[in-house]
């Protein structure tokens, strides 16, 4: 019961990992038609087909084995790739992930009615021929894929599979299913060359005397790729190409350096470096301790040395295990091309979607995090942002649209830009519908710059759409958004020019488990601020503070920045009014700034992030907490959530009515 509870999920994670590629080619062959992209497609689907029939799948084997006969017309160049096509392959695509997830949740892939789009598939597959004649090279390279099919399928229908099925293979056979294995595992190490940062240019026609990459071989991402929705009615033809291309023996060694690690595991992994660190922490304020007591002693100098080397190995070790959590974020962009198509579709927009810094990192927690903002940001940009056709050519803008997904490491955050080159906001339409809904009064509506005006459609119950469609106009969306963004403690920008299009930036911790925290003490009581919120310090006096609009304000080098009381923020008593030698800590975010009054600083530490639970979650101004080396619980300062708290003071000063910044 246990080697087949392994095997069935052995299969539901390779498939999975397929169906994501395969998403990926599908889009791919709609603008990139050639044999490469054909092959590697054919093969993921072969693949499914084979573990699956061997899992005892039918449904599953079936609908990818139709699928396999329209692919087999296409990479023989008896037919052309059309829009139509692609849409049956992703509504194929479709229906198998629903399938797998089934046998994920019930063990079975019966129940999904498929039957139409087999009945597509084969309507589709009986179209006329109207390829060109295939070159001896072509005919060839095809003959020889389909006897490596055809003893794949051998080995994988046989009942003895993995014991005896090649005992009765002649010669011939042994050479094919060495090369189908060859070619398989050049695939897979070419995969993992990707996922470890390695790129290669691809060439856009290569002449017949160049190399081409291997049958099923993915192209590494470029540092900007670009994904098209062409027009309903293009069609391109298909080429098939020539397979010669080899991989070096170190590269093909990569595929038996990699293993695959239940996320319970690393999740453990990474639970466990954190109480490493809180351990760390305490060793090192026992060890200062020994250290101012017993200054010179012989076992204190050996007992720093090793301090020293436990720290050294704490700090690289919770790296290391942070690294393995690390995922690219082409993992998410990579569903933008195929969300863009549906509604370009839908719409009757043509969009063209370019992705750049597909290779940047980030933590795979945050990662799912943000699927559901990238996706209402992108609906907002084809509905909302970009124009149809006709209006860019009268506005003198190209006929295709463009969304660009940027991301890039600044620091210890990763900073993600959704652009598009639409029409723009409209600063004095989503001001007069932030009115018409009750969303601000007029007296601060008067008093809102247009950054300000931009950041109304976050609000709760905001839209601009004139008509409910599938897509918007209920007002949930871009709310849904920033909620999700502030859950793992980050931040989200919006910025636009009017005919030139809009830009979101979204700035997000590399990591939620661990960071750098600036300890500083208030009223008697100590607190955490995130070092990467904190831009200076300075100390102050009463003298240098002034009073504007019934608010404390501090100059810093000709600007003028708000200050806020911690204790009263967070309902503390307070011991002294005072300012007299005490600090204030700007930090920000984006362009805001605030400068937080505390009273000492206490120092830099390395802390381990901990829940409040479900009881304490909900406390203004609080992140979270961490323990100190001393066994002491302390609470960790929310700095976007003052920043706005302070906000909202000074734009609702005299109004009872609720705003955002």
């Amino acid at each position: 019961m246990d080697e087949m509870k392994e095997l069935l999920e052995s299969f539901l994670v390779e498939t999975r990992e397929i169906l994501e590629t395969l998403d990926q080619e599908i889009m791919s062959l709609e603008t990139n038609p050639d044999g490469d992209t054909l092959n590697a497609i054919f093969r993921g689907f072969h693949t499914i087909k084979g573990t699956a029939g061997f899992m005892g799948f039918e449904n599953i084997s079936s609908l990818t084995h139709e699928a396999e006969d329209l692919l087999n017309k296409l990479r023989k160049g008896e037919l052309e790739v059309t829009p139509e096509i692609i849409d049956a392959l992703l509504d194929v695509h479709q229906v198998l992930t629903e399938m797998v997830e089934q046998v994920a949740t019930q063990g079975n892939d019966g129940g999904i009615d498929y039957q139409g789009l087999v009945e597509t598939l084969r309507r589709l597959r009986q179209q006329e021929v109207s390829a060109q004649p295939e070159s001896s090279a072509q005919t060839t390279t095809a003959v020889a894929s389909e006897d490596q099919e055809r003893v794949l399928d051998k080995v994988l229908s046989d009942p003895q599979f993995g014991k005896r099925a090649t005992d009765d293979f002649t010669p011939e056979e042994y050479a094919l299913l060495d090369k189908a294995f060859e070619e398989i595992n050049e695939e897979f190490a070419r995969k993992e060359e990707t996922a470890s940062g390695g790129t290669e240019s691809k060439k856009a026609s290569p002449t017949p005397e160049e190399a081409t990459p291997a049958s099923g071989e993915a192209e590494a991402p470029s540092k900007e790729t670009v994904k098209t929705t062409p027009p309903a009615k293009q069609t391109v033809s298909s080429q098939p190409a020539v397979s010669t291309k080899k991989l070096s023996a170190s590269l093909r060694g990569m595929a038996d350096n990699t293993i695959r690690v239940d996320v319970r595991r690393l999740e453990a992994l990474m639970d466990l470096s954190g109480e490493l660190v809180l351990g760390r922490n305490r060793l090192t304020q026992i060890t200062e301790s020994l250290v101012q007591e017993f200054r010179g002693h012989e076992l204190i100098k050996k007992l720093q040395e090793t301090m020293a080397q436990i720290n050294f190995i704490t700090t690289e070790l919770q790296s290391a295990i942070m690294k393995t959590r690390m995922v690219p974020i082409a993992k998410l962009f990579q569903r933008a091309p195929r969300i863009v198509r549906d509604l370009a579709r839908e719409f009757g927009k043509e969009i063209k979607v370019v992705l750049k810094g597909e290779e940047t990192e980030l933590d795979r927690s945050i990662i799912e995090e943000l699927v559901d903002p990238l996706v209402h940001m992108i609906r907002n940009s084809c509905d909302h942002g970009i124009e149809p056709p006709e209006e860019r050519i009268q506005a003198g803008k190209p006929r295709y649209g463009t969304i660009w997904l940027e991301a890039e490491h600044q620091e210890n955050h990763i900073v993600i830009r959704i652009r598009d080159d639409g029409r723009g906001l409209n600063a004095e339409k989503i001001k007069r519908k932030a009115l018409e809904k009750g969303l601000i009064s007029p007296e601060v509506a008067a008093q809102l710059g247009d950054k300000e005006i931009y950041n109304l459609i976050f609000l709760p119950g905001f839209s601009t759409a004139d008509k409910v469609t599938s897509v918007s106009g209920r007002g949930v969306g871009m709310d849904v958004v920033r909620t999700n963004i502030e859950k793992l403690k980050g931040i989200i920008e919006v910025d636009s020019k009017p005919g030139e299009g809009t830009t979101f930036t979204i700035k997000l911790p590399l990591t939620l488990a661990i960071i750098q925290g600036l300890l500083v003490e208030v009223q008697g009581e100590v607190y955490t601020i995130p070092l990467s919120s904190v831009i200076e310090v300075v100390s102050t006096n009463d003298y240098e503070i002034y009073t504007v609009n019934q608010q404390e304000v501090i100059c810093i080098r000709d600007d003028i920045i708000q200050l806020v009381r911690m204790d009263q923020m967070l309902n503390t008593p307070t011991i002294r009014e005072d300012l007299e030698n005490r600090y204030v800590c700007v930090v920000g975010f984006a362009e805001h700034r605030i400068g937080l009054v505390v009273d000492e600083l206490l120092g830099q530490k390395e802390i381990v992030i901990k829940s409040l639970g479900d009881f304490l979650k909900q406390i203004p101004g609080i992140a979270g907490s961490t323990i100190l080396g001393d066994g002491r619980v302390i609470l960790i300062i929310d700095v976007i959530e003052l920043i706005r708290n302070a906000q909202r003071a000074r734009l609702l000063r005299g109004s009872n009515v609720a705003t955002a910044s």
